[in-house]
This record gives structure tokens, C-alpha cells and sequence, in this order.
């Protein structure tokens, strides 16, 4: 098999399961620390580790590390395949209600991002403000 076989098979088994689809939807929006993506889709720490993990490995994320914080985002140059897919899908992901559920509450989430604690369920620490003059969120 070639590299990109492997490459493209990965690339597919990435978004096979529903759950990384969810993490794709919203890290290809905005950078997400995974804490906001813990709490936006209301996932235990272990499970979306798991999930991240096959994703960053299919070259389908890239990670950027500031401080003890790591944020997600789309692969460059995966945008536009990715459109075209979210596109493709469009009318019957905007129905979605567990989608439209991680998305809002991941916006409540990342509003939260340079205070002192989130006050939620789980009071810890949460990320600092990133940079809005940077249009790739934090890792551009």
C-alpha cells in the first residue's frame, strides 16, 4: 500500500465515528483547548483524548501548546476538503440538535477563556484570551 493510501484510509477511519465529527465541526471554527472541548461535548477527559489522539495521528489536527493549555485546530491546507464534505451535509447537520447543543455549549465555554475559573461543573483553571487580531485563532 502507498502513502497516501494509508494516508487517505486514515483520513477516513479520523472522521468514521460520530464523535470526532462533532470535534471536527467545531475545532474547523475556532481553536479549541481541550478542556472547552471536554465540556462542550460533555466527554470525559479519557475518551476525548482517545478520539483526539486518532485525529492529530491521521494528520486531520494540529495541536499548539501554550503553557499547560493545548488547542486544536483544523490541519492547514484540510479546510477546504473539509467544507466541501460539511457542505455536502449541510442541510441535515443544521438539524442536528446534539450538534447545535456542543456548539453552544462550547461558545459558553470559550467565553470564559482568561478568567479566573470557569464555575462550572468542574472548577479548574480556564485558557487564556488568545489574540483576536490572529484570524486562525491561536495557532495561525
Amino acid at each position: 500500500m502507498t502513502a497516501a493510501m494509508r494516508a487517505l484510509t486514515a483520513f477516513n477511519h479520523a472522521l468514521s465515528d460520530p464523535t470526532r465529527w462533532r470535534i471536527a465541526l467545531l475545532v474547523a471554527e475556532q481553536s479549541l483547548c481541550v478542556c472547552e472541548l471536554e465540556d462542550g461535548l460533555r466527554l470525559p477527559q479519557s475518551t476525548l483524548s482517545s478520539h483526539l489522539t486518532v485525529m492529530r495521528d491521521a494528520g486531520l489536527l494540529e495541536v499548539e501548546r501554550r503553557g499547560k493549555w493545548a488547542f486544536y485546530r483544523l490541519a492547514d491546507g484540510l479546510s477546504s476538503v473539509f467544507d466541501v464534505m460539511r457542505l455536502h451535509w449541510a442541510g441535515e447537520l443544521d438539524g442536528d440538535l446534539t450538534l447545535k447543543a456542543d456548539r453552544e455549549r462550547t461558545d459558553q465555554r470559550v467565553a470564559l477563556r482568561g478568567t479566573q475559573e470557569c464555575g462550572g461543573e468542574r472548577r479548574r483553571p480556564v485558557p487564556p484570551r488568545l489574540d483576536t487580531a490572529d484570524t486562525q485563532g491561536c495557532c495561525g
